[in-house]
């Protein structure tokens, strides 16, 4: 017995915009081909390194990247005061693309450089409770700064948070970048940050998805102690941007 043609026309229709979506999406996150108007009109400025240029090439989650992008420029546009800082090193990938952004800001790095916390993987639940020490342990300082291009812009803090913030009084941040992977180093880098951050500096908290279960429920917990509501962006792992009131 036959298709009948109506039913072969709707999974038709259904094929072609299942097609269309995916590589909608393809062109999102991979091609080298996506970039928006404001980085495209800044590019023929000459307003944009050939080194930027070329990170962004290389960076496989477009539309971090040029969030990334949009928000330092943001901070320089409106003149906000304050350092950068990266809770969550690892090799130093995403605080070289954000130097790059700005190299006139001092940067703060914060990171065991040694893999992530066996007191702080006590407390996990889901997908990160099967993490170990190990984990992202495949770095170290020397290595990270060498991979920087390191100069005086760059301000290690190694060791465990927030352990390493003492002996800071008045600085400010402007930006700050949270890539902790678990409840006590994302709760901890919050309540470090916020207080510290400029009016119109942004937080920004990567991996907030069901598979790091604590980076969700640090973040959830302390929204509800701030007056900001959150942006949550559809990058590759869900980041949560935190935009300080003025």
């Amino acid at each position: 017995m036959g298709v009948p043609v109506f039913q072969l026309l709707n999974f038709s229709l259904i094929l072609i915009v299942l097609v269309i979506f995916i590589r909608f999406m393809w062109d999102v996150f991979f091609d080298n081909n996506y970039k928006p108007a404001g980085w495209q009109h800044a590019v023929q400025e000459g307003m944009i390194s050939k080194r930027l240029q070329q990170l962004e090439r290389n960076y496989p989650d477009k539309v971090r990247f040029f969030n990334w992008w949009f928000q330092v420029e943001r901070l320089r546009k409106a003149k906000v005061a304050g350092d950068f800082a990266e809770l969550g090193v690892y090799k130093g990938e995403s605080a070289r693309i954000l130097h790059h952004m700005d190299p006139t800001r001092k940067f703060h790095l914060f990171d065991t450089f040694e893999g992530l916390p066996a007191r702080d993987l006590q407390l996990e639940r889901g997908e990160a409770a099967t993490y170990s020490p190990d984990n992202f342990a495949d770095t170290n300082m020397e290595r990270v700064l060498r991979f920087l291009g390191a100069n005086d812009r760059f301000v290690i803090h190694q060791g465990y948070f927030p352990d390493t913030t003492t002996g800071f009084r008045d600085e400010k941040f402007a930006l700050v970048n949270i890539d902790a992977d678990l409840y006590n180093p994302t709760r901890a880098g919050l309540d470090f940050f916020y207080p510290r951050l400029s009016p119109g500096g942004v937080l920004l908290i990567h991996d907030y998805n069901p598979k790091w279960e604590g980076v969700m429920k640090a973040v959830d917990d302390f929204l509800a102690s701030i007056p900001e509501n959150p942006d949550i962006l559809p990058d590759m792992d869900g980041t949560v941007m935190i935009i300080r009131n003025k």
